[in-house]
């Protein structure tokens, strides 16, 4: 028999369906070749190699399907696999998720509005910080003109009245104090 480069040939079994297995069942259980082929009865090889034994494949996805132990130690993994694609920067979707694009797309547009939340946080911290420095701005202004209109006033009264003690009453306010107390006074006598 000649085997040419260009063709293709198979070696399988006749009758073999893809995704079929010949000694398993879908639930995972053995079927009876299957028993009988891991067994060594056989063409499983040699009895010097190791025989395979195969867990059963878990049906059900449901928390109650499992045992504690069972579902620490999934949980357990699935924790520690997350942490590690977390520190690794990657995405929190498993590779073999058949919804890891859809899951994507979803983490995709949670960053963006964590974004646009982010962003209109740090916004109106920006008009907060303005406005407190504005009425800052506005109460330092006021006691600054106060305070000069005062002194300007205590001038011109001592220097241009001659009168110190007058300019003294004016700016601490005691003035109007005095003049309604005195008039209070003479009512009383």
């Amino acid at each position: 028999m000649r085997v040419y480069s260009d063709e293709l040939y198979h070696w399988g079994i006749k009758g073999m369906k893809w995704g079929v297995r010949r000694y398993q069942n879908k639930d995972g259980t053995l079927t009876t070749a299957g028993k009988k082929h891991y067994a060594g009865d056989g063409n499983a090889g040699s009895e010097d190699e190791p025989k395979v034994e195969y867990a059963p494949k878990r049906s059900g996805r449901n928390a109650e399907d499992y045992s504690d132990e069972e579902l620490r130690s999934r949980i357990n993994r699935l924790q520690m696999e997350k942490q590690y694609r977390d520190l690794q920067g990657q995405t929190n979707i498993r590779a073999d998720d058949p919804n890891k694009e859809l899951k994507a797309e979803k983490e995709r547009l949670q960053l963006q509005k964590d974004v646009k939340q982010l962003r209109k946080d740090v916004y109106s911290g920006q008009s907060f910080a303005k406005s407190v420095m504005q009425d800052a701005s506005k109460q330092f202004l006021t006691k600054a003109v106060s305070g000069a209109m005062s002194y300007s006033a205590k001038q011109f009264i001592s220097k241009e009245l001659k009168n110190p003690e007058l300019a003294n009453a004016i700016v601490s306010g005691s003035a109007g104090g005095q003049q309604q107390q005195k008039k209070d006074d003479d009512k009383k006598d």
